[in-house]
């Protein structure tokens, strides 16, 4: 009996939240987009006082570990470049450090900042540093939610090939994972419970939990937004489009509401309204969420608002070219029928209004088109301009530290000469010894290392990974910071330099020793004959 009165009671909560028609929904939702501006002002007030509160006074590595959680909480939905930037202090802080269990919650945090921003090669090195089986089950559950989260990703970029279901299944992994360590009364049970199953094909049952869970939410929270969203997924799988589109809009309403940026729902909006021939709302919220991407930062977001752009803007020209027909059409009826002129010149005038219309629209959507395109070439170029400064600081490092202990030598030769002439004999007896060449090379094997591991932090990492497990090598003291000889052997094929003479010479050593170290080296790979070639592949990050 208690049972029925409870399974009553929701239901009676349930037609509370849906109560509202999606036409007064929509009217919330537009009233929320004009204030865009105030809810914003109300965010950068609430970021700013947590940051006056703490600005003058001098803190501690952990009250600034705090600190910085707190920010990038407030900004993770908000601003990217934010976010990003006060986790990033967190990971680089804590990153090698005893203090494993914060540095995973930092690294999780921030894998998630790289996922909605689409580095996904970033992401997966980042959470491989974690180890998971050194992590309690709340840490345990961000850290699969995190990795399900990013294969999500992936299989939304690898849609139409042969990797979507394999990331999918990645998911699904993960999310099993979840469900076997969380309370059954938390939001990470119910949600994951319910993707799971809606995944396997059972939606009316995941619909029913999710339904249930978003009575404990509140409105304007991320797991509100995110919660409402998930739901419009699972009903548009039913094929329950007004559903969907209703559950769209609490999930739109709860971004606006919130100031949270990154967010997808106005977009769904946008194509549920485009398929309906709503052409001109179906502009309005593509373009608010345009807005919105581009503030927030996320260039994954950017680049699904900018999917829908051509359809938007092929429709406005079959719009377009329909009105131009209907004109020919009735300016011909003019010439025949002349009882209806007025009519026929009003409904002529209206329809070029019309045109004028969908003409400043096309151009307006084509100029902040090519603002994107404009700001993808300019950050694509960076990029390609950053590596090859790196090649290049590389190369010239090597090739003038490699001059000066070869200037050395010489140096040395010409004052022997001096010597043996007895012009200076007791410069001699100084340059017998070897320590001034020796002491060059331990500066140029130091300079060489630290350079080369800034750029290659991973490199020794991923060289255990090519060795058998017993011929891998173990860290210095210092950490990442000093090569050995093979190492630095392996660094040098790394950067193209491949001939066993330019190796000898850079690292002043003979043919024959480097010849030896390498054949060693590959005696003690997994793969022998492909070694030399995986070294060559290792990423800078």
């Amino acid at each position: 009996m208690k049972r029925t009165w409870f399974i009553l009671l929701l239901c009676i909560q349930a037609l509370g939240i849906t109560a509202r028609s999606n036409k007064e929904l929509y009217k919330t939702l537009d009233s929320l987009i004009s204030c865009y501006d105030k809810l914003t002002a109300e965010k950068e007030q609430r970021i700013n006082s947590i940051k006056q509160s703490m600005g003058n006074i001098m803190l501690t590595p952990e009250q600034t570990y705090d600190l910085n959680i707190r920010l990038y909480d407030e900004y993770m939905a908000y601003r990217f470049d934010s976010a990003y930037y006060y986790i990033n202090k967190n990971v680089t802080a804590l990153r090698g450090t005893a203090d494993h269990q914060r540095f995973a919650a930092s690294a999780i945090r921030m894998a998630h900042i790289l996922s909605v921003s689409g580095l996904f090669g970033r992401v997966h090195n980042l959470l491989g540093e974690i180890n998971p089986d050194s992590l309690n089950d709340e840490q345990k559950i961000a850290y699969y939610n995190q990795q399900s989260e990013l294969n999500l990703y992936r299989s939304e970029m690898a849609q139409y090939t042969d990797y979507f279901t394999e990331y999918i299944q990645q998911a699904q992994y993960y999310r099993q994972l979840i469900i076997q360590i969380a309370p059954q009364n938390s939001q990470d049970y119910a949600f994951n419970q319910a993707t799971y199953i809606s995944e396997l094909g059972d939606n009316d049952k995941a619909i029913e939990m999710l339904e249930s869970n978003l009575l404990q939410l509140q409105e304007g929270t991320r797991d509100y937004s995110i919660v409402t969203s998930t739901l419009a997924y699972f009903y548009r799988k039913k094929g329950e489009i007004n559903q969907q589109e209703h559950y769209l809009l609490l999930s739109a309403i709860s971004d606006e509401r919130g100031a949270i940026r990154e967010n997808n729902s106005l977009r769904s909006l946008a194509e549920i309204l485009m398929e309906r021939g709503d052409n001109d709302e179906a502009y309005h919220y593509l373009f608010q969420a345009i807005s919105e991407a581009k503030f927030y930062g996320s260039r994954l977001r950017m680049m699904q608002v900018g999917r829908m752009a051509p359809q938007i803007l092929q429709l406005y020209d079959q719009k377009r070219s329909q009105t131009q027909r209907n004109t020919y059409i009735y300016l011909g009826i003019i010439s025949f029928i002349s009882l209806i002129l007025l009519v026929i010149m009003y409904n002529t005038l209206m329809l070029y209004r019309k045109k004028q219309a969908a003409s400043r629209k096309i151009e307006e959507m084509n100029q902040e088109l090519t603002a994107q395109n404009i700001q993808v070439l300019g950050t694509n170029n960076e990029m390609k301009e950053v590596n090859r400064i790196k090649d290049e600081y590389i190369g010239r490092f090597l090739q003038l530290s490699s001059n000066l202990i070869k200037r050395g030598e010489e140096h040395g030769k010409m004052l022997n000469r001096l010597a043996r002439d007895r012009k200076l004999d007791d410069l001699y007896a100084e340059l017998k010894s070897q320590q001034f060449l020796n002491g060059g090379i331990r500066i140029f094997h130091q300079n060489f290392d630290e350079a080369f591991l800034n750029i290659y932090p991973d490199f020794i990492a991923e060289v255990n990974k090519l060795m058998t497990e017993e011929n891998q090598f173990t860290l210095s003291e210092d950490g990442y910071k000093k090569l050995t000889t093979e190492l630095r052997i392996l660094a040098l094929l790394r950067l193209g330099i491949a001939d066993n003479q330019e190796i000898a010479d850079i690292l002043r050593s003979s043919i024959t020793t480097i010849y030896t170290y390498r054949s060693k080296l590959k005696a003690k790979a997994i793969n022998k004959e492909a070694f030399e070639d995986d070294i060559r592949q290792i990423a800078t990050y």
